[in-house]
């Protein structure tokens, strides 16, 4: 599902969408009390959620939670045809279950990313059934269209918020018909354009660079992933990370998998609970000029402090893929799915501080997003048929 939609908004770039995991600060207190809540093997239930487009496919694309109380998720309608009905639709938590929450926003339009400092602070961005970018953002009692830089045609893919001065939103746009890395930082007062880096590569081969995700540790501290390649003459793709350290972005180095001639690595997640904690997560193919088909296998890398280095996943039989991924002090968790249709379903792996390893899933067919309650809880969410997923942990 996830796959399919989110393509459909990038085709003006070439270019696909991914979800964000939100960094956020707390105290030692809250930290300790989050451990122990990961370190703890639970088991993930799903729980209600609203289905506001009974007629049509609904699925949930990010989720951002503020407590055990609150939190909100955003998703994606449409109706299983080329040019039908497609939207937007927000869902907010209670603390006891999922409702359908009121938004003014067109059809044609889409939201990808949410992302919450507190529960007054909430940013969601997407792309304008119009074109251009699309972001929103609610202070407590209501949400309201944000005005952004001018930039040549933008698409954003996630935004990433600390506190209510602090915050990041990343994607791509085009110049001279080719797609760039995009970043935009929020003051307290208004979004700024800043310059980031793009990979080298010769305007004959149509390069293209894009941020699929982003997290915050500290002002001086943000990472973003997505990827970068070219289309000519043969299609590749390779990981992109770059890293904010209060000046200015910088590329970092990242290693590739190459599986025979082909080399189609993607980032669509980024999550970091400390300066040595950063994970990110993706997929690796044997299948050239794109993701979602049978050569998709995880991608799993983490960053120590000193070098990005590929971790060892579950081998799996089957096509799996990574979409998102939530690092909170020594434990990590990533979702996704695996299989083909008519037997995709979600896949869910846990990291314990030596290896990661696979956890029973709550059923459905494929998880966008993952994230945590301050007090460590986990939530997923995405799609299960023509219903929106949101399960717990």
């Amino acid at each position: 599902m996830r796959s399919s939609i989110r393509a459909i908004s990038a085709v003006a770039l070439g270019l696909s969408v991914a979800s964000v995991v939100v960094g956020a600060a707390s105290s030692r207190g809250a930290d300790a009390r989050a451990m122990r809540s990961l370190q703890q093997v639970c088991s993930w239930k799903r729980l209600p959620s609203a289905d506001p487009h009974a007629r049509w496919y609904d699925a949930l694309e990010s989720v951002s939670m503020v407590s055990a109380r609150g939190g909100w998720a955003v998703g994606q309608y449409y109706s299983g045809r080329e040019g039908g009905p497609s939207g937007p639709f927000v869902e907010r938590w209670n603390g006891k279950r999922w409702r359908s929450a009121k938004l003014s926003i067109p059809g044609g339009s889409a939201l990808w990313s949410v992302a919450a400092s507190r529960s007054s602070d909430v940013w969601a961005v997407g792309s304008a059934y119009v074109g251009g970018p699309l972001m929103e953002h609610w202070d407590g009692s209501s949400w309201s269209r944000v005005r952004l830089p001018r930039v040549v045609a933008p698409i954003l893919h996630a935004v990433a918020a600390r506190t209510s001065s602090d915050a990041w939103t990343v994607g791509a746009y085009e110049q001279n018909g080719f797609g760039k890395t995009l970043a935009e930082h929020w003051d307290g007062r208004r979004w700024t354009a800043v310059p980031t880096p793009n990979p080298r590569a010769a305007p004959s081969g149509q390069p293209y660079a894009l941020l699929q995700a982003v997290t915050v540790i500290s002002a001086t501290d943000v990472w973003a992933a997505g990827y970068a390649g070219v289309r000519k003459p043969k299609p590749t793709a390779r990981p992109l990370v770059e890293h904010w350290n209060g000046r200015r972005w910088r590329i970092a180095p990242t290693p590739a998998v190459r599986s025979g001639r082909a080399l189609n690595d993607i980032l669509f997640s980024i999550s970091g609970s400390g300066s040595n904690n950063v994970w990110a997560v993706g997929s690796w193919g044997a299948v050239a000029g794109g993701y979602g088909g049978l050569g998709d296998h995880p991608l799993a890398l983490h960053w120590d402090g000193s070098a990005w280095k590929r971790v060892p996943t579950p081998v799996m039989s089957d096509r799996a893929i990574f979409y998102g991924v939530v690092a909170r002090a020594r434990v990590a968790w990533a979702v996704g799915d695996r299989g083909v249709q008519p037997r995709q379903r979600p896949l869910i792996e846990r990291w314990d501080g030596r290896s990661w390893s696979t956890a029973a899933s709550p059923g459905g067919f494929s998880l966008s997003d993952v994230g945590t309650t301050p007090g460590g809880t986990v939530w997923a969410v995405g799609a299960a048929g023509r219903r929106p997923l949101a399960a717990r942990c």
